[in-house]
């Protein structure tokens, strides 16, 4: 079997053999795009240069003109459209946080898809309007509705100008969500003229992906190649095909030469494996791949794929000795990781003292602290245990800043954390500051998971430290804790190994285009592959169907 991506790279060397350079290549991911550079430099004998290559992703961005910002900035963007649109009383940061991520994910999907906003909200609104329609009231006028009523129709009506609001504040600063950059790029796509571009190995698009294609395709300068197997592409009943059978029929032009018939001929092996637990499934990796020949291991032959992303760290800790070399560029939620764990302790030790108002902490909650291996390795294990022998011994309820000072000097910066902390801007100074003096216990000439962990957590803290400095409301240190819990949980760490050796860890959406000699797949289960659906959204089924 013939890699697609090796195709892809024969056609382009057969019909661009000395300028390719004045084209543009649009993959679905950067890993595809290094496969692909890889297939080239194989083939090409003389110096040339290469074409420009983009992901889907930073292809709009760069038509948009616009910049996209991180999860952690648009929280609190839009929370500043919502109080300029709200009663005072509403103006609760820490209740905003529960709801204002579906709210970001709605407007993200209304933007990809081009959705006429006004018309959707208006909608929604007189939705929710029959909804809290009873028979008995036979009426839908302000006086014959409770209080509660009113709030619940108000927070629908008033969505479309937060919506507004909201888009404005960030086009007039030429920043953007995923989507708000989306709906510009097709909105400029007139203005960026290019020779040639190909777009290779998509699937699922979006209405703006759609559009901005078909613009290309009508200028007759796009390509467009998919990834796929005659096994579900003709086969009118597999829903695997749906999307590339729509866009057969909408493109009709398209050569379909790319899709293949791989499915009909039988693979060498095709085992099942079942395992009762998560970490049987990692153990189990390390077995198999301890049986596959050493050339496969050490070439990119051989793939490892995370149908459940969160198994990233329970793989990687039961990785066979002999891969000296690994390839991960998918991300590993923040909120799973052991550093995550030390600061939510420090913050639940901080938030405590200041609800028990007793001018110390907590012992439970300042023994967590200590025990804590990161904490271990920051004070030094004799210390933290001759400090939790001497409030055990002394039967110590609260310890005050005289006891934590007899062992550790909370005076100096790196230990401030073991000091009382009076506010949020405080609260994040001491965390910054913990976490740069982290660096010299984790940070090492060779790169570690628990260095890149820091350096991504580093980043984070020092974008919502200027974001804290730079706003005009206070944040109470428990909706601080929340503000990092939940604003965190939807950020990754991204991993990055050797790029073209060794084994290859990834998860289902980095598989596209590209082909291995031997596959592992992890969580083949029901619920995660396919993944359930869950419906977190303030758009109803059929009027997400309509629109």
């Amino acid at each position: 079997m013939k890699p697609f991506l090796d195709n892809i790279a024969n056609r382009l060397i057969s019909k661009y053999p000395k300028d390719m350079d004045s084209l543009i290549i649009v993959l679905p991911s950067k890993r595809a795009e290094l496969f692909f550079k890889n297939y080239l430099s194989h083939k090409i004998k003389s110096p040339v240069f290469l074409p420009k290559f983009y992901t889907i992703e930073e292809f709009l961005e760069k038509l948009s003109g616009l910049h996209i910002i991180d999860n952690l900035s648009l929280h609190f963007k839009l929370y500043d459209a919502y109080i300029q649109h709200s009663d005072q009383q509403k103006r609760n940061f820490d209740e905003f946080l529960n709801w204002s991520h579906i709210l970001l994910h709605d407007f993200n999907d209304i933007e990809r898809n081009l959705v006429n906003a006004e018309e959707l909200f208006t909608n929604l609104r007189d939705v929710k309007d029959l909804e809290n329609w009873g028979v008995d009231d036979w009426s839908l006028s302000e006086d014959k509705i409770s209080s509660l009523q009113h709030d619940y129709i108000n927070f629908y009506e008033s969505i479309y100008t937060w919506y507004k609001t909201f888009n404005q504040s960030l086009l007039s600063e030429g920043l953007a969500y995923q989507g708000l950059a989306y709906r510009k790029a097709t909105e400029n796509v007139s203005e960026h003229i290019h020779n040639k571009i190909w777009f290779v190995g998509l699937n699922a698009l979006t209405k703006a992906e759609q559009k901005i294609i078909n613009h290309y395709k009508e200028l007759d300068v796009a390509r467009v190649f998919w990834d796929a197997d005659n096994f579900y592409y003709d086969n009118m009943l597999h829903e695997a095909g749906s999307f590339l059978r729509l866009q057969r029929k909408k493109w009709h032009e398209i050569d379909f030469k790319g899709v293949g018939d791989y499915f009909s001929s039988n693979k060498d092996t095709f085992q099942v494996i079942s395992c009762p637990k998560n970490i049987s499934q990692a153990k189990v990796v390390g077995e198999v791949l301890s049986s596959y020949n050493k050339k496969d291991i050490i070439s990119n032959n051989t793939a490892v794929v995370l149908a459940d992303e969160s198994l990233l760290f329970p793989v990687l800790n039961n990785l066979p000795s002999d891969v000296h070399k690994l390839n991960v560029t998918m991300g590993s939620p923040l909120i799973h990781t052991s550093l995550f764990a030390f600061l939510e302790v420090i913050l639940t030790m901080q938030i405590n003292a200041k609800e028990y108002n007793k001018n110390g902490f907590y012992y439970k909650d300042i023994i967590a602290v200590i025990e804590h291996p990161y904490c271990i390795r920051f004070l030094g294990r004799d210390s933290c245990q001759e400090f939790k022998k001497h409030i055990i011994d002394r039967n110590i309820v609260f310890v005050s800043n005289k006891d934590v000072n007899h062992f550790f000097n909370i005076h100096n910066h790196s230990n401030h954390f073991l000091n009382l902390w009076n506010d949020t801007l405080e609260a994040i100074l001491c965390l910054d500051s913990l976490i740069y003096n982290l660096r010299k216990f984790l940070v090492k000439k060779k790169s570690t998971i628990e260095s890149e962990i820091l350096v991504n957590f580093t980043s984070h803290i020092s974008t919502l430290k200027d974001i804290i400095l730079g706003i005009n409301y206070k944040i109470k240190l428990v909706t601080f804790k929340k503000v990092i819990k939940q604003l965190f949980s939807n950020e990754i760490i991204p991993f990055q190994g050797e790029p073209l050796n060794g084994v290859q860890l990834m998860g289902i959406l980095e598989t596209r285009t590209l082909d291995f000699k031997n596959v592992i797949m992890l969580s083949v289960n029901e619920g995660i592959l396919p993944k359930g659906r869950i419906s977190n959204s303030f758009i109803p089924y059929d009027m997400r169907k309509y629109f």
